[in-house]
């Protein structure tokens, strides 16, 4: 009797693994609930401090913008002065420059033509010498030669410290013109910091500036997302990520998600969560749309998910 007892018992327990591990083959497609999200948003803010002056009406009206576009203007008047000044100091210190250049081709020129001028004194020294030891002149005359010879010689000396000030002027007059062009730029950036452009296309959230209103520097203006970039949040309670392969949860999976109106678009798995609720035992997922299919859908859309296969 306990023998048979023990062949059912047996007997039993194989049947229940092998239908377990049937189970395993087969999948159960689930129904979830989300909400859709855009992958990444930026924030536009105002690089400066001013007034409004000019806002784009298209990006007011649609909410729409391209990349590149003038959002919001700023008043500028200020602005443009300090850059028009910073112009004209640039301007008068690279004509400086051009006048330092100027002046180390004349010191070149004028210490070629000294030593032309010193080769010929010196010509005429030797000459004045040799005809003193002649006696064909006096003592008075060689001392004269001589003179004249030693004029020539710092006259050449003058002539290349005329070009080493020259060049140490063009140094100071280049410093000076990088410096001035530095301000320059520094003025442009202040001149574009009061511009509010759009980094790429995209859609504007909360962009509702006003003309005349003022505004502070790193004041949130408005967000901006990508429309073919979006995702659909929803949450898997735990014993199914246990199953995934069962019931298609794994990351790299399609899955069809389902508007109220009945059109759908395809996601895919692309985070599954590593936390777990305590109280609801709930993981977070995230889907990301087809780009396809994504512009169509809005914002903190609610929609359906029906999970499918896994793909491999």
């Amino acid at each position: 009797m306990k023998s048979s007892i023990l062949i059912l018992c047996v007997g039993l327990t194989s049947a229940t693994l092998s239908g377990a591990a049937l189970g395993q083959n087969v999948f159960n497609t689930i129904d979830l609930a989300g909400t859709v999200v855009a992958q990444q948003k930026t924030g536009l803010s105002y690089e400066a401090r001013g007034c409004i002056t000019n806002v784009s009406q298209n990006a007011l009206t649609t909410g729409i913008t391209q990349a590149g576009e003038i959002l919001v203007e700023l008043d500028n008047r200020a602005a443009i002065l300090a850059f028009k000044s910073a112009q004209a100091r640039a301007n008068d210190l690279r004509d400086a420059v051009t006048e330092a250049e100027f002046a180390i081709t004349v010191a070149k020129a004028d210490v070629a033509r000294v030593r032309e001028e010193q080769r010929f004194v010196e010509r005429d020294h030797e000459r004045t010498r040799v005809m003193f030891q002649r006696g064909l002149v006096n003592e008075t005359t060689l001392d004269a030669a001589e003179r004249k010879k030693l004029d020539a010689t710092f006259a050449v000396q003058r002539a290349q410290e005329a070009i080493e000030r020259a060049m140490t002027n063009r140094s100071r007059a280049m410093n000076a013109l990088e410096i001035g062009t530095l301000e320059l730029q520094a003025r442009q950036l202040d001149l574009d910091a009061l511009v509010l452009r759009a980094p790429f296309d995209g859609v504007l959230l909360n962009f509702e500036p006003n003309l005349g209103d003022c505004v502070t520097q790193g004041a949130l203006a408005a967000e901006i997302y990508d429309p073919n970039e979006k995702s659909v949040e929803t949450y898997v309670f735990v014993d199914q990520i246990v199953n995934a392969q069962n019931v298609g949860i794994v990351v790299g999976n399609s899955v069809q998600i389902v508007r109220i109106n009945g059109e759908t678009c395809v996601g895919t798995f692309t985070l599954i969560g590593t936390e777990v609720n305590l109280e609801s035992q709930n993981v977070k997922t995230t889907i990301d749309l087809d780009p396809a299919c994504a512009p169509q859908m809005f914002l903190n859309e609610a929609v359906a998910i029906k999970t499918q296969p896994s793909d491999s």
